[in-house]
């Protein structure tokens, strides 16, 4: 009798561990999206000034969410920048390139506005659409004929780290010239950098700054922290 009790106790209590492991098993969670920051800049000099037409693109995807900033500093027309928010998806069987489709935030001339924004990327390069826009019902400017869209300009890519040191440089050299420069400006002007080539690598560069009345062309080295930040920065 009480082998046969043992017996039920026994097979109660595996029982018990089976129907508990079966209710304690662990669900699969679901992997999270692959983040990845892809950036892209170009940088070319306008014949007719000292000025150049610069264009930076940052795509941050998150599967197929899309975020980022676009910059369009052209030399000789209105700049135009903002952050970006849609999706993008593959275009091809080998899933080498993409294709976005955004709103864009847009900033330019004091003004405000949102704007639809197509984007083709690879590894190589990214090209931003251009065509004629219209007013939606929305308040979103859209483009009147996606089917006749201007994809010529190129934006290399580039190293996103890269990208940071010349931004940080930039920001620092441009808000800070008027005490960077070793002179004073003449007639009362004040000081505004035209243009400024960056050697990365050396810490170093050739700033061109005027007045209204004269033009410096002088070199700088600066000096960075370990976040990256722009320490100092010294004219010569």
């Amino acid at each position: 009798m009480k082998t046969f009790t043992s017996i039920i106790v026994l097979g109660l209590i595996g029982f018990g561990i089976w129907w508990w492991g079966v209710r304690s098993e662990v669900v699969p969670v679901a992997e999270e999206p692959e983040q990845i920051k892809l950036c892209f800049y170009s940088e070319d000099e306008s014949p007719d000034s000292n000025f150049e037409d610069k264009y930076t693109l940052r795509i941050n995807l998150e599967g197929e969410k899309a975020s980022g900033e676009l910059k369009l500093l052209p030399a000789e027309k209105d700049a135009l920048v903002g952050k970006f928010e849609g999706t993008a998806k593959f275009t091809d069987e080998f899933g080498i390139g993409r294709e976005a489709d955004l709103i864009w935030n847009t900033e330019g001339e004091g003004m405000t506005a949102k704007q639809e924004l197509k984007i083709k990327f690879g590894e190589g390069g990214a090209s931003v659409a251009f065509g004629e826009m219209v007013l939606r019902e929305d308040g979103v400017y859209g483009y009147k004929d996606s089917t006749n869209l201007n994809y010529s300009q190129v934006i290399p890519a580039t190293e996103c780290d890269w990208l940071n040191e010349r931004e940080a440089v930039e920001k620092y050299l441009w808000g800070n010239i008027a005490t960077l420069s070793p002179i004073a400006p003449v007639l009362g002007g004040n000081w505004y950098v035209v243009n400024a080539t960056i050697d990365l690598e050396n810490n170093s560069g050739t700033v061109i700054y005027e007045d209204g009345h004269i033009q410096e062309k002088r070199d700088f080295t600066y000096v960075q922290s370990a976040s990256g930040a722009v320490e100092s920065l010294t004219i010569e």
